[in-house]
């Protein structure tokens, strides 16, 4: 659970469980919450209907800096002035398992996304989320300045959403694949969450801190057999074809006649196209 308190803190709620016998059993409740720029993290082993925003104060612990902000490297974007009606300000996601002393699992994360938007900087494309360089406060990157879009495409889902747009949006975000793969990147974690819409109805891909040349060690899980998993455009091929079956699946509008790429394609023939095709 994330949200805002009255004097502008941000604070993200996660419940933690542990597996015994089969059986999810609960842990403890990890708290983050940014307070006037400032991080701080706890554990309480309470349930979060349990807490308000008195009781979680208690819990509070500054966060070491280093552990969640990197220090910028030479030649990276310094962001302008910003307008958050138009710019969005994307700060580091942590628990509090992240910010015990010596661990850096964040704040690489954090350089990464910004190194894979800093290249995507030179190689633009209409359908990967814009960036305006990161936000540094003593020479630590702090947060990202990315354009903020109307909303995510699993928000935008729970409307109906006409059969052309469907395409539409299917075509976005794979032509935006195909870009990623041309430059010798793959972004590896495709999802509804990770897709935003704008204004004018157009997809665009965000979150790019799993983004790697092909090849490299992924820097989040493993697979079933617990083999380290690699940056490979197979991996969003794969997601493309999750995100196909969940756009064919939306609610749609029987009563949409809006021209788009499929005009005239039937409920049953839309999206079903082999994703291959698209390369």
């Amino acid at each position: 659970m994330d949200y805002e308190t009255s004097d502008g803190s941000l604070v993200s709620l996660r419940e933690i469980f542990e597996d015994r016998n089969g059986r999810p059993v609960f842990k403890a409740a990890s708290i983050s919450a940014f307070v006037d720029g400032k991080a701080f993290a706890g554990k309480a082993e309470h349930r979060i209907k349990e807490l308000d925003d008195v009781s979680i104060v208690d819990y509070l612990k500054p966060v070491p800096t280093e552990n969640i902000h990197p220090l910028i490297p030479p030649g990276f974007t310094v962001a302008p002035s910003f307008d958050l009606a138009e710019h969005y300000l994307k700060a580091p996601a942590f628990t509090y398992e992240d910010c015990k002393p010596g661990r850096t699992f964040v704040a690489d994360c954090l350089l990464n996304e910004a190194t894979a938007l800093e290249k995507l900087s030179k190689h633009p494309h209409p359908n990967i989320v814009e960036y305006f360089g990161c936000i540094v406060k003593d020479g630590r990157i702090t947060q990202l300045c990315l354009k903020r879009y109307f909303c995510s495409l699993a928000d935008y889902a729970e409307h109906r959403v006409p059969d052309s747009q469907r395409e539409k949006i299917f075509h976005d975000v794979s032509s935006a694949a195909k870009h990623l793969h041309g430059l010798g990147l793959a972004h590896n974690d495709i999802s509804s969450e990770n897709v935003c819409i704008d204004s004018q109805g157009n997809a665009a891909i965000i979150d790019f801190d799993s983004c790697l040349p092909v090849g490299q060690r992924l820097m989040k899980g493993t697979s079933a057999d617990g083999i380290p998993l690699l940056s490979d455009p197979n991996n969003d091929i794969e997601r493309l074809g999750k995100l196909r079956d969940f756009l064919a699946d939306l609610k749609y509008d029987e009563d949409d006649v809006t021209s788009g790429p499929v005009d005239g394609a039937s409920e049953d023939s839309l999206l079903q196209h082999n994703i291959s095709q698209t390369y």
